[in-house]
């Protein structure tokens, strides 16, 4: 058994925080959404659908990487539906499923990510990111405030630049442009190509 060290026990009790966080943001949108999902979301030329759908099987992708799949298990998964007819129910249980992986697994061992190698923390700040950015999408496309707090944004800019910077590469994220104002919500969205 691998003991962690204090900074690691921190960072994994502050990471959950963080992750519940992310999570509630993303499922207060989708506690707002509509019947019809096949309507254009605030993400490209997705539907609603497509987002949503993307977001919970992010959460499967990520149990499969953890568990030591690759990325090609993961390609395989990109066309599922994962949301069936209950899209918040869903959402928890694939959120469960990679959240009791997270547990088991060594985080510090590298995971065989799309964007390259990642550790299994690294792995787990993308999913608070994934969350956290898709949130903003999401309140886009619902007409409704995005309002996440502001730990949440800095704890993405901090710990998920170089991520957001591999998936900018991969052209899954916009460029960088100019932030509103020097808040750590309008940082992020600029840094990550959302406004």
């Amino acid at each position: 058994m691998q003991l962690r060290t204090a900074d690691q026990v921190i960072g994994a009790v502050a990471r959950d925080d963080l992750l519940g966080s992310a999570e509630s943001l993303w499922v207060s949108g989708l506690t707002q959404l509509a019947d019809d999902l096949d309507v254009p979301s605030g993400c490209g030329d997705w539907t609603v659908r497509d987002l949503v759908n993307h977001v919970a099987g992010g959460a499967s992708r990520y149990r499969i990487l953890l568990d030591g799949g690759t990325s090609a298990d993961t390609a395989a998964t990109r066309d599922l539906d994962f949301i069936g007819g209950d899209a918040i129910g869903a959402f928890w249980e694939h959120e469960h499923q990679l959240r009791e992986s997270a547990e088991r697994a060594d985080l510090a061992e590298p995971v065989d990510h799309r964007a390259g190698e990642l550790s299994g923390w690294e792995l787990m700040n993308l999913r608070v990111m994934e969350l956290t950015l898709h949130s903003k999408d999401l309140a886009d496309a619902l007409g409704a405030a995005w309002e996440p707090p502001v730990e949440l944004a800095e704890q993405v800019l901090r710990d998920c630049a170089d991520v957001i910077d591999r998936m900018r590469a991969l052209g899954h994220i916009g460029e960088e442009r100019t932030p509103a104002s020097q808040a750590p919500t309008d940082r992020l969205l600029a840094f990550a190509g959302r406004i």
